[in-house]
C-alpha cells in the first residue's frame, strides 16, 4: 500500500494513526445527534440502546464516506447515514418477522400522518391519508397490513367448549409434501400390484422380458439394441415384439378399466 501511494512505510502507518485518532474524535463529537435522533424513534418496540447501537454504526459509515473537499458539515451529512441506521435497527428487532427498511419508514410516516389528522380534527382514514403523504391508497392499506399482530400456529383455533385442549391453527394448514400422504405409498403400490397381474397374465415370459427390460420396471430402462443383443434377435424384432405386447397390455387394461393406471406407469 505505501509503494501504491509512493510514500514510506513509517509515513503510511503515521497517517493511518492519524485518521483512526479523527474517526474517533469526529464520533465522540456527534454521539448528541446520534441521541437526538435515536429518541424520535423510541417507543416503536424497540429499545432505544438498541437504536443508538444502529445510529453509531451509522455514523461510522457516514464518517468513512465523508468528503471534506465538498463544502459540507460533518454533521450535515452524516444525519442521513445516522438515520439509516436507526431506520435499520427499528426493522430488524421491532417485530417477530423482519420488514424492509423502507417499509418502516412509511409506517412511521403512516403514524404521523395519523397524528396530524387527529390535531386537525379530520378522520385519519386511509383515503385522507394517502392524500396527506401523496402516495397510493394501496401502499397505505399494504402498510398497515403487514404488521398484523403474529399468530402461533400452536394456539387453539377455537375456543374450547369442554376444556380439553382443541384444534390448532396448524392442524388446517395443506401439508403439501406427498410423502406424508399416507394414500401415497398405497396407490403406488396398488399399480404396481395391477401392472404385474397384467404383465403375468396377458404376455409370453420372452414378450414380459422385453417390456420390463425396455420400460424398466424393477430395473434400468434399456434400448431396443441392447436388449436385440441379449436376446440374439435384430433390433427391428425385438421392437415388434415389444410393441405387441404392449397392444396386448392396452387391450387387457382397457378391458379391465386399467388403462390410465397403466398409461401413469
Amino acid at each position: 500500500m505505501a509503494q501504491s501511494l509512493r510514500i514510506s512505510t513509517p509515513e503510511l502507518r503515521s497517517r493511518m494513526r492519524e485518521s483512526f485518532l479523527a474517526r474517533e474524535v469526529l464520533t465522540m463529537s456527534n454521539i448528541r445527534l446520534v441521541i437526538s435522533i435515536a429518541q424520535k424513534y423510541d417507543k416503536l418496540g424497540v429499545e432505544l440502546s438498541d437504536l443508538i447501537q444502529g445510529g453509531l454504526i451509522g455514523l461510522l459509515r457516514g464518517i468513512e464516506k465523508f468528503d471534506a473537499s465538498r463544502g459540507f458539515r460533518i454533521s450535515t451529512y452524516v444525519y442521513w447515514w445516522i438515520r439509516q441506521g436507526v431506520s435499520r435497527a427499528l426493522a430488524d428487532n421491532s417485530k417477530t418477522f423482519r420488514l424492509p427498511t423502507y417499509l418502516h419508514e412509511r409506517l412511521i410516516a403512516i403514524r404521523g400522518a395519523k397524528y396530524a389528522l387527529e390535531d386537525q380534527g379530520v378522520s385519519p382514514t386511509t383515503q385522507n391519508i394517502a392524500k396527506l403523504l401523496n402516495i397510493s391508497e394501496k401502499k397505505v392499506h399494504n402498510a398497515t397490513e403487514a404488521v398484523n399482530k403474529a399468530l402461533s400456529l400452536d394456539q387453539q383455533a377455537f375456543p374450547s367448549l369442554n376444556g380439553l385442549p382443541g384444534d390448532t391453527l396448524h392442524s388446517y394448514i395443506e401439508d403439501q409434501n406427498v410423502a406424508n400422504d399416507p394414500w401415497h405409498g398405497f396407490e403406488e403400490w396398488y399399480l404396481k400390484e395391477e401392472v404385474n397381474k397384467l404383465l403375468n397374465s396377458n404376455l409370453t415370459e420372452r414378450e414380459r422380458d422385453i417390456i420390463q427390460l425396455y420400460h424398466g420396471i424393477g430395473k434400468q430402462c434399456h434400448t431396443w439394441e441392447d436388449i436385440s443383443r441379449q436376446f440374439g434377435l435384430s433390433r427391428e424384432r425385438v421392437r415388434q415384439v415389444g410393441l405387441i405386447a404392449m397392444e396386448k397390455l392396452k387391450h387387457a387394461a382397457r378391458r379391465k378399466k386399467l388403462d390410465a393406471l397403466l398409461q401413469d406407469y
